[in-house]
């Protein structure tokens, strides 16, 4: 039978091993990651990956998802590197790239404590000490383990009989600038207990990684992005009250600059005499003129003298810093009636952090009193009923106001409908950002602890046993901001008649770089503690056994029942608010609870004397009741929803096995999609930018109205400067609807079907899946909101202004500001259960092995094994909403604001292969990741700006010596040729996706290992 036998040939290789077939004892039953029903030939009937817990360790990785992303079933999302966007100092797993909300990570089978509003699994808190083996199951495990399950479950299977000692320690550091260390140490101590009946065995962790910034690294050290929040201020007249151009000129040809070089429609900075700049125009004749600041690390040099932005990259943290320590322990024990009693106990705690440049101010809405939302500020120089968004509110009374703008301010003669008064005496907007207070950073730590405790037995003499356990689990989160700024004071201060003076010495002054005293910082900075709280309980009880048999064989089942009940508290301290910097957060809270029935069953339709060979049916059913309660608000909810699986495997030769598995999943909104809700700025593309094909197609008439129609002030001159971002803020919706999923997989495990020394070792595996998920929840892009306004899918054909995705732009001038909602009194979108999503693909993975004898070598030559796995993506399609088209984003590198995870590489591949000769062992891994095209190609399909990535090859390369049977030295070089991160634009950061591509660049490891 194709099944024992499988993977023999493979045993000591450094790789993932196919998990479809193992070593397993001919008597031995095992319990395989998708199923509960033990099976004694360790098959699975759908995708399954499973690797060592030496293999996690073996390049010095000091957490799991550095080499869970290295498999091509993981799209790396929140990793090490996620500081802008954030994780909040989290890794997560995604796979497929759903999102790491749509998989489930278990641990020996039963859910692992979730660290996030959306319910997900951070991997800094599962050290690798005692890991066994982890199993990635991607064709679906919704009936299996939880309708939540719908790309998928990562089971991480603790050691359950360790005798002995084990201690190991890790450096890892940079070889270009050595200033990327990471080390660890692990101690593991187990042994048996009353002659074997019983096991213990304790485990303790500490790992620490430093960080970088991104001026560490040549490609990151200049922002490949833009931004109108200048330290000088940034100051970009709308077209509704704009001064005269004749005014402008007057004051640059008073600085010595050509009237012709600078226009009204230009953004403009304020030196430290009080004078103007004017910031230029990007890939236009108007560049920047009367800049009187040193050309310095502030200054974004990518597109200087061109335009002047600020280089925000330059302090930004590129890998975040970690400390973690980190103690499991677990034991079980065999009574004297076949019971087995089990239970673990973990902790872990560890400290993180993001830094971003210095705030900039505002990046909240403002309206008028009375008016506002807890996070949106107030202020009474705003009309009634209007909002402004992100911009500060200057009366023409400030008392800083330097000369050469007051006579410009004067000039003007319009009416800006959101603010009160009119023509020279309406108050004007502006931007700023505070270097005076410092970076933003936020300071996390992050403490998990788990209890569970459980049995399991025999039913008497029947064949069944029974299997009961409970667990509980804790998170805490305190996180502690810095940097962040209080927008209504900020406002206050520039309403004052005496600029602020009166309320912190020095007052506050926005024309230029100016200093501000230490009282003032005082006064505008929040320094903030929020802390957040996670509660987990599970209970679940199950029986399985034979329930009758058929002539093929017995009817193997399993009937069971599970509770599962979370508790959410979040508390943003004096975080919340209008709040400037982070993301301005509300105080959130609820809870959420799922009573589950379920059952399996394996069919044997035909055995193995069948003469069209043996043939298995495995049918799983799911019936999950949730509820909900919001504990602000005190809103309830919830849905009843069935999640099944059926799964065929048919065995008609020696060496073939065929299996096919189709489930059905159903997942309910999470805190963070029920009750959460926050601000972001993503990066945006500007149809109205005179650059782009769009306004110089066949439309381009009717471009250009709609474009003076949305707010652009000049559209014959208008330039967006590359990578400008456009805010956005979303809340929470009880209203949702579950998501629903369909998942689909047929393949093949084959080995050789001829027997010979150079073929006995070859085995493999092929499948082709299929997701499909219909209403997914989803907040809509600001990009694909933009497209549509604009034309881009055919659906606005008469570039009518009001419609609903052109309504909600904000525009101040020219650049795209925020995007509002217009069916929301206060411009929020809430997450709304959009069109679709769908992905599919085929996974390959091979194995074999040879001795070098066989090629004439000594026989000292030792053996070699190789295994390959790849997999080919054929589609990653997303419909937002169903106005919108489905976007195919298959072969698309992702950018900023696209969310984590977003790159979808049309090949993805990992090749190992490991040289064992005597005492040594030498291992070879290569990672290959394919070219793609940019995913704003796909959003904005005619344009042709948006760059692209090569394909990108990674070597690592690592030399064992064991030294006796209890001790091993391990020296390794990760990404031996040193390849950089192809760099693009648009993109996700640092001009790359730190996520997907390797920023610290070659890093030596060492590693020793004591066993006793």
């Amino acid at each position: 039978m194709l099944g024992a036998t499988m993977l023999a040939g493979l045993a000591a290789v450094s790789a993932p091993a196919f998990a479809q077939e193992d070593t397993a004892g001919d008597d031995e039953v095992i319990v395989i990651t998708g199923s509960r029903i033990a099976r004694q030939d360790y098959v699975a009937d759908s995708p399954l990956v499973s690797v060592t817990g030496d293999q996690v360790v073996a390049n010095a990785d000091i957490t799991i998802d550095t080499y869970l992303n290295t498999l091509p079933q993981v799209n790396p999302a929140g990793t090490t590197t996620s500081n802008n966007p954030g994780n909040g100092g989290q890794a997560n797993v995604d796979l497929r790239g759903f999102g790491a909300n749509r998989n489930i990570v278990l641990i020996d089978g039963r859910r692992a404590m979730p660290s996030s509003a959306g319910l997900t699994v951070d991997l800094n808190t599962i050290p690798a000490a005692l890991i066994d083996r982890i199993e990635v199951a991607t064709g679906g495990a919704g009936a299996v383990y939880g309708a939540d399950a719908v790309a998928g479950a990562v089971n991480v299977i603790l050691q359950d009989d360790f005798e002995g000692v084990d201690f190991r320690a890790t450096y890892e550091n940079s070889t270009e600038y050595w200033d990327a260390q990471e080390y660890g140490v692990s101690l593991v101590i187990g042994g048996n207990i009353d002659d074997g009946r019983g096991n213990a065995v304790i485990a303790f962790d500490r790992s620490v990684r430093e960080g970088m910034i991104k001026s560490q690294r040549p490609f990151a050290e200049q922002a490949t992005a833009t931004t109108s929040f200048f330290p000088a201020g940034s100051l970009l007249f709308g077209a509704a009250n704009r001064p005269t151009e004749a005014s402008i000129d007057a004051v640059f040809a008073g600085y010595g600059v050509d009237p012709a070089n600078v226009s009204v429609g230009n953004r403009f900075g304020f030196n430290l005499d009080g004078t103007l700049f004017s910031a230029g125009i990007f890939n236009h004749p108007s560049d920047v003129e009367n800049f009187r600041y040193d050309i310095d690390g502030n200054v974004n040099q990518n597109i200087f003298p061109d335009a002047y932005s600020y280089n925000f990259d330059f302090v930004n943290l590129l890998t975040l810093p970690m400390e973690r320590d980190s103690f499991m322990a677990r034991a079980d024990y065999d009574l004297d009636n076949g019971v087995n009693i089990f239970g673990n106990i973990s902790w872990a705690q560890y400290s993180s952090a993001q830094a971003l440049a210095p705030t900039p101010i505002p990046t909240v809405q403002t309206r008028a009193p009375g008016e506002n939302s807890t996070i949106q500020a107030v202020s009474a120089l705003v009309e009634p009923g209007r909002t402004v968004s992100n911009q500060l509110i200057i009366p023409v009374t400030n008392p800083f106001i330097p000369t050469d703008l007051a006579a410009i301010l004067a000039s003007r003669t319009g009416d800006d409908p959101n603010l009160v008064g009119a023509g020279a005496l309406e108050p004007f907007l502006m931007r700023q950002r505070t270097l005076s207070a410092g970076l933003r950073q936020s300071n996390f730590e992050n403490t998990v602890t788990s209890y569970t405790f459980g049995a399991e037995g025999p039913i008497g003499s029947s064949g069944w046993t029974w299997h009961a356990y409970v667990s509980r689990g804790d998170t805490e989160i305190d996180r502690n901001q810095q940097g962040n700024i209080d927008t209504d004071r900020l406002q206050i201060l520039l309403e004052a008649a005496d600029g602020g003076d009166s309320i912190c010495s020095g007052g506050f002054n926005p024309f230029g770089r100016q200093p501000l005293s230490a009282e003032c910082i005082d006064y505008l900075e929040v320094s903030s503690t929020a802390s957040t709280e996670f509660s987990q309980t599970v209970g679940q009880l199950y029986v399985a056994g034979d329930a009758f048999n058929m002539p093929a064989g017995p009817v193997s089942m399993v009937l069971g029942a599970e509770y599962r009940g979370f508790e959410f508290d979040f508390d943003p301290g004096s975080g919340g608010g209008p709040i400037s910097g982070f993301n301005a957060q509300n105080p959130n809270s609820g809870t959420n609870s799922f009573e589950d029935l379920f059952g399996e069953a394996l069919i044997p339709l035909a055995g193995d004397d069948a003469p069209f060979g043996a043939i298995d049916l495995s049918l799983g059913y799911r019936v999950s009741r949730s509820e909900f309660r919001d504990g602000i608000t005190g809103d309830t909810g919830g849905s009843n929803d069935p999640a099944y699986k059926a799964e065929l495997s048919w065995e008609p030769l020696d060496y073939a096995r065929f299996r096919a598995s189709y489930q059905h999943s159903v997942r309910a909104p999470n805190f963070g999609e029920l009750f959460g809700g926050g601000g972001s700025a993503p990066q945006y593309f500007d149809p109205c930018s005179i650059t782009g094909v769009q306004r110089s197609g066949p439309d381009s008439v009717q471009m250009r109205a709609l474009c003076a129609a949305t707010g652009v002030a000049s559209p014959d001159a208008y330039v967006q400067t590359p990578g400008t971002q456009a805010s956005v803020t979303t809340t929470g919706n009880t209203d949702l609807d579950p998501e629903s999923a369909d998942t689909f997989t047929i393949g093949a495990v084959f080995q050789s079907p001829v027997s010979n020394r150079w073929l006995d070792r070859f085995q493999g595996t092929i499948d082709y899946w299929r997701i499909d998920i219909s209403s997914p929840i989803l907040a809509p892009g600001v990009n694909q909101l933009i497209a549509d306004c604009y034309n881009y899918y055919g659906t606005n054909p008469t570039y009518d202004v009001n419609r609903d995705s052109c309504a909600g732009i904000v525009r101040g001038g020219g650049d795209i500001f925020g995007v509002a909602d217009v069916n929301d009194p206060n411009g929020l979108y809430p997450g709304l259960n959009g069109g679709s999503q769908q992905a599919s693909g085929i996974d390959i993975a091979f194995g074999w092995g040879f001795e070098p004898e066989w090629l004439g070598a000594p026989s000292w030559a030792g053996s070699v094994t190789t295994s390959v796995m790849l997999t080919h993506l054929l589609e990653w399609k997303q419909q937002d909403l169903n106005s919108l088209p489905d976007l195919d984003y298959a072969g698309t590198v992702s950018f900023f604001g696209e969310g984590l995870g977003t790159s979808f590489p049309e090949w993805k591949a990992v090749w190992n292969t490991r040289w064992t000769v005597a005492d040594f062992d030498l291992d070879v891994r290569a990672q290959y990741i394919a070219s793609m095209d940019n995913r704003a190609s796909v959003i904005f399909p005619v344009e042709t700006s948006f760059t692209g990535t090569d394909a990108v090859w990674y070597w690592d390369v690592a030399g064992t010596w064991n030294i006796t049977d209890n001790a091993s030295i391990r020296l390794g070089v990760n990404n031996l040729f040193d390849e950089q991160p192809p760099e693009y634009a648009p993109n996700v950061q640092s001009g790359t996706d730190p996520s997907l591509y390797d920023v610290v660049g070659r890093r030596v490891f060492g590693q020793i290992a004591l066993r006793y």
